[in-house]
């Protein structure tokens, strides 16, 4: 949405809806709807979009049926490294922790386009100011994911983990947890086991729950810790502008650990890179170390990507 919103264009947001079964799974990329939902979803019908703005796998493929459907007029502009059908993609917009060099149409940026809407983050401040207002200020809030590949998150890490916090930064403050879908159960139970008093914990219960308070904590919330799993949080904390620390599990040993590394070389993103990089330029600490604001601002490279769309935008005939 950052994207399309500085490339200055008119634009139109498709919500397309995965296919029950088909969530998980990661299909071939190809030019094909056959895993949408059609009637969950936004229609896709002509007039066919002189660009299309998508990302991840299910969504490249409904950039490849719509390019297709447009005879090649429909330009795709692909944000983090295609899985498949490189050369079909007219600019891949790609974050420096992606491996690889990328090819003539890559467009290398500092740190992904993620990032929630002042407005929407407005409001949540609003909505959720009554709920929070009874826990103690600083107000840490620790966001939790799941596994990340070799360094899978278990309970007594989690508990360790909130252990530092309570006697550490949070000591005269309050914790409110959250877990995400992804975040094991036998987690969530030793998170909840070892609360304070003053602090809280929202459990991700599988359902479309409308007292979900992450919008709410970031509006709120004064010092993060999140887990190392989820870049998307990760980034959009770091965009606040507020002391974050990320915490990485411990890696796994053994031949589960060995499979676990090889997956992790094959993927196409290296998040201990990112992770890295985040640290060595003051926007992040790690668990133990004393909370910091960074001093900068994160890399924005909205405006150098919609100046990008804008090029593709500009019809076949006018680019010769």
């Amino acid at each position: 949405m950052r994207a399309a919103q500085a490339s200055g264009l008119d634009f139109t947001v498709k919500r397309i809806a995965i296919a029950p079964g088909h969530e998980a799974i990661k299909p071939a990329v190809t030019a094909s709807l056959a895993h949408v939902d059609g009637a969950a979803s936004d229609s896709l019908t002509p007039p066919w979009p002189d660009v299309v703005l998508a990302i991840g796998r299910h969504l490249s493929c409904v950039a490849l049926w719509i390019k297709a459907q447009s005879g090649g007029q429909t330009r795709i502009a692909l944000l983090n490294a295609p899985k498949g059908r490189a050369a079909d993609f007219d600019l891949v917009v790609l974050p420096p922790f992606y491996r690889g060099p990328g090819g003539a149409n890559s467009l290398r940026i500092g740190m992904p386009l993620i990032g929630i809407d002042p407005a929407i983050l407005a409001a949540a401040r609003t909505q959720s100011r009554e709920a929070l207002a009874g826990m103690p200020r600083p107000l840490h809030v620790l966001l939790v994911g799941g596994d990340m590949g070799q360094r899978k998150l278990r309970p007594g890490f989690a508990a360790s983990l909130l252990h530092g916090l309570q006697t550490g930064p949070a000591a005269q403050g309050s914790i409110h947890v959250a877990t995400s879908r992804r975040t094991p159960a036998a987690v969530a139970d030793a998170l909840s086991a070892a609360l304070r008093p003053q602090d809280r914990l929202y459990r991700w219960d599988g359902s479309a729950a409308t007292d979900n308070p992450y919008l709410g904590l970031l509006a709120h919330g004064d010092v993060f810790t999140v887990t190392a799993d989820s870049l998307s949080m990760i980034i959009e904390v770091a965009r606040l502008g507020k002391p974050l620390l990320i915490a990485e599990p411990p890696r796994e040993g053994g031949l589960a650990g060995l499979g676990a590394w090889i997956s992790d070389r094959l993927r196409p993103r290296d998040l201990g890179k990112a992770i890295a990089l985040l640290r060595a330029s003051g926007h992040a600490g790690r668990p133990g170390e004393t909370p910091q604001p960074p001093t900068t601002p994160l890399p924005d490279d909205a405006a150098t990507v919609g100046a990008a769309l804008r090029r593709l935008a500009v019809p076949k005939v006018e680019r010769r």
